[in-house]
C-alpha cells in the first residue's frame, strides 16, 4: 500500500506537467501569431509584466479546463484527492479561474498597450482603469465571501498576505535606496505592477506548500 501511493502520486504530477506544458506551448504558439509581423520594440518591464499575465491566464484556463471537463478527469488533472472533492469546490474553484483569467488578460493587455506602435483595442489609460476596476470588484469579492471561507482557506489568505507583504517591504527598500543612491536603476512604472502581482502569486504558493497543499493528492 505504501509503495503505491508515490507512485500514483507521481504519475499524477507528471500528467499535471504535461498538460502545463502543453498549455503553455500553445499559448506561445498563439501569442507568437498574433504578434507575427509586427517589430515591435518591446522593453524588458513590458516583457515581465506580460509574462506574469500569462502565468495568471494559463493558471485560470487549467483550472478551467479542470473543472469543466467530467469530475473523474479533473481530479487527475487538478491538486483534488478525488472526483467528489472536485464536484464540492467548482463553484469556488471556478469563481478563482476567471479571477486568474481576468487579471492575466489585463496585465498582458496593459504591457502590450504600452509598447510603441502596438495596435490595440483600447489605450494604456484605458487597460489601467480596467485593472483598476478589476482590483475593486476582486477586494469586494473577497470580502463577501470571507465569511464561507474555512479556517484552513483563512489562514491561507493570511499567510499569503503576511508573505507578500514581507517580500514587497524588503524589495522596496532595497530597490528604492539602491536606486536613490545611485546603485541600481530606478523601477519602471510597470515594474511596480509586476512585483504587486508577481510577488502575491509566489507568496500563495509558499503558503500552500507551507501547508501541503502543493504535494500531489
Amino acid at each position: 500500500m505504501t509503495t503505491q501511493v508515490p507512485a500514483l502520486s507521481s504519475r499524477k504530477m507528471g500528467l499535471q506537467a504535461l498538460a502545463g506544458a502543453v498549455a503553455g506551448a500553445v499559448a506561445m504558439i498563439g501569442a507568437m501569431r498574433l504578434l507575427e509581423g509586427e517589430a515591435l520594440a518591446w522593453q524588458p518591464s513590458q516583457i515581465i509584466l506580460a509574462g506574469i499575465g500569462m502565468i495568471y491566464l494559463l493558471m485560470g484556463l487549467f483550472v478551467g479546463v479542470g473543472i469543466a471537463v467530467p469530475a473523474r478527469v479533473g481530479q487527475r488533472l487538478l491538486n483534488v484527492a478525488d472526483a467528489e472533492e472536485l464536484v464540492e469546490e467548482r463553484a469556488s474553484m471556478s469563481g478563482s479561474a476567471l479571477t486568474c483569467i481576468a487579471i492575466g488578460a489585463i496585465l498582458t493587455l496593459l504591457a502590450y498597450s504600452t509598447v510603441e506602435g502596438a495596435t490595440t483595442p483600447v489605450t494604456a489609460t484605458t487597460a489601467f482603469w480596467i485593472m483598476l476596476a478589476l482590483l475593486v470588484a476582486g477586494t469586494l469579492v473577497s470580502i463577501a465571501m470571507w465569511r464561507r471561507f474555512d479556517e484552513l482557506w483563512r489562514q491561507l489568505t493570511i499567510d499569503a498576505s503576511a508573505i507578500t507583504g514581507n517580500m514587497l517591504l524588503g524589495v522596496c527598500v532595497i530597490w528604492g535606496g539602491a536606486a536613490a543612491a545611485g546603485l541600481a536603476p530606478a523601477p519602471h512604472p510597470l515594474d511596480l505592477i509586476s512585483l504587486a502581482f508577481g510577488s502575491f502569486l509566489l507568496a500563495t504558493f509558499i503558503a500552500a506548500g507551507r501547508r501541503g497543499m502543493m504535494t500531489p493528492q
